[in-house]
């Protein structure tokens, strides 16, 4: 392996055709030059200067050889800075990934906290398309949820923190018999056309079924949806009613009635899973206290209160 520092050396002293003028440009002194030089002569196993009266001249091959050495030095300064920017990156960036009724409804909270406390940070957010364990591990602080009757996947270096438990509310058009209850036994609700609000949810679908199942019927889906916004639009349409986690409706606008339903009320665990890398980063450690204090507040939504939901969490 070429030493990349004797090379730069060898690239300067090509460039200025003198082993006194490379010393002076890079603070160095003529001998550790001339030294770094014929080292390199034995590693390459060739010539790299030749004597000119007082003087030296590169030879054709060190000519090549530095030509050749020029895109090797760009990449270690590439390294390099990637390097410092991870390392400065500890406390100036913090990576960050959740499922989009958590993105939607808490994070923009905790960013304008961050944003307060830490003036220098960066939060990079992405969204899981797929809320499962198995995905996890791909962010300094990630948001999960989890069916309450499975054992809880930790990927390997991440510390499991719990922040709440959200409660399933059955969404129904403004005209149905039922918008104005404030709880109402599931199967209640078994004769209803459903609409199955995020397909794509295979937690949400899970307890959905579950719930169903344990308050004794199947429930008729009519539609099918592949995100929450469209599942709920089609509610307020009146397709059907759907069963739908009480965090997805902490934003919407829809003229929707909300029932907490009894016998059973299905709910689901949220998590924040913390690398264990992220631990010298102080962000980490606020977002995890932000986060969890907004959990907390999942069973402040009373239905009864309101038609549509309410907005998204601030954060005091």
């Amino acid at each position: 392996m070429l030493d990349l520092n004797r090379l730069r050396i060898l690239r300067a002293v090509v460039a200025s055709g003198s082993v006194n003028d490379t010393a002076r440009r890079l603070g160095l002194t003529p001998s550790t030059v001339s030294q770094h030089v014929h080292t390199l002569e034995k590693e390459v196993g060739f010539a790299l200067v030749e004597r000119v009266g007082r003087g030296i001249r590169p030879t054709p091959a060190a000519v090549v050889l530095a030509k050749a050495s020029a895109e090797a030095l760009q990449s270690m300064k590439e390294l390099d800075g990637v390097v410092r920017e991870l390392r400065e990156g500890a406390t100036e960036r913090l990576t960050m990934r959740t499922f989009a009724s958590a993105a939607y409804t808490w994070v923009p909270a905790v960013a304008r906290t961050l944003r307060s406390e830490f003036p220098g940070l960066t939060l990079e957010l992405s969204i899981n398309e797929t809320d499962t364990a198995e995905l996890a591990g791909q962010a300094d602080v990630e948001v999960h949820t989890e069916l309450p009757y499975d054992e809880p996947t930790v990927p390997p270096a991440y510390r499991r923190v719990e922040l709440g438990l959200d409660d399933f509310l059955v969404a129904v058009p403004p005209d149905h018999p039922l918008a104005e209850a404030e709880t109402c036994e599931l199967n209640e609700f078994s004769e209803d056309d459903w609409v199955q609000y995020d397909f794509s949810d295979e937690i949400a679908t899970r307890l959905a079924a579950h719930a169903c199942a344990v308050a004794g019927f199947t429930p008729r889906y009519v539609s099918r949806a592949q995100d929450h916004v469209t599942g709920l639009a089609f509610v307020a349409a009146g397709v059907g009613i759907a069963l739908v986690p009480q965090l997805a409706v902490g934003w919407s606008g829809f003229d929707i009635g909300y029932v907490r339903p009894t016998n059973p009320t299905p709910h689901r665990r949220i998590v924040a899973l913390v690398r264990d890398s992220a631990r010298t980063n102080p962000a980490a450690g606020r977002t995890i206290e932000l986060l969890t204090e907004l959990g907390g507040r999942l069973g402040e939504f009373n239905p009864a209160l309101r038609r549509h939901a309410p907005g998204p969490s601030r954060l005091h």
